[in-house]
């Protein structure tokens, strides 16, 4: 079963390289991962969206992992999921007004364009984006560009008890993971 999970990851060199090699050792498939900052510095909010169906054990994993402050499944509560895409289409000139169209049905807009092609943008949920893709390609050649799935529950925010708290933010990682100061 594929399953969302975020973590908050320490932005350690390394640290991203741990979470995929114990995803990638556990033999599961990665459909997507994205990362970015968080609102503590220091700290990257990652998601990833991954075929498990032993969900409990791989988070259990994935937090014994040192940089790892905390993992949550949002598979079964309620969350917001988006993705943005990029889509370039062959098309000639005569076409340009069919795509603005269909662009503009999916919420989408033309970032760019040349003589030979335009750019299209677009976000929304990850099955959306494929809907205006399969239209796309029926203009022509596409190349896509996906970010990957980004995911926030609609719940309470995530501050597990691995989390350093404000007056750690000036703390060595090292001395906040045992307590020593």
């Amino acid at each position: 079963m594929r399953h969302t999970l975020t973590a908050l990851v320490e932005d350690r060199p390394g640290a991203l390289n741990r979470v995929l090699g114990l995803l990638r050792g556990r033999g599961l498939g990665v459909h997507s991962i994205a990362i970015g900052d968080s609102e503590r510095p220091g700290v990257k909010r990652t998601t990833v969206l991954v075929d498990t169906d032993a969900v409990d054990q791989t988070i259990k994993q994935l937090n014994r992992l040192i940089e790892v402050l905390e993992v949550s499944d949002m598979t079964n509560g309620e969350f917001v999921v988006r993705e943005t895409a990029l889509v370039k289409i062959q098309v000639p000139e005569p076409r340009r007004e069919e795509i603005r169209t269909v662009a503009e049905g999916f919420g989408a807009r033309i970032v760019g364009s040349s003589s030979q092609s335009v750019v299209v943008e677009m976000t929304d949920t990850p099955a959306r984006l494929g809907e205006m893709i399969a239209r796309a390609m029926v203009f022509g050649a596409c190349e896509t560009m996906r970010s990957g799935s980004l995911a926030m529950s609609l719940g309470a925010p995530m501050r597990g008890p691995n989390a350093a708290g404000p007056e750690d933010t000036g703390r060595p990682w090292w001395s906040q993971a045992d307590g020593v100061t």
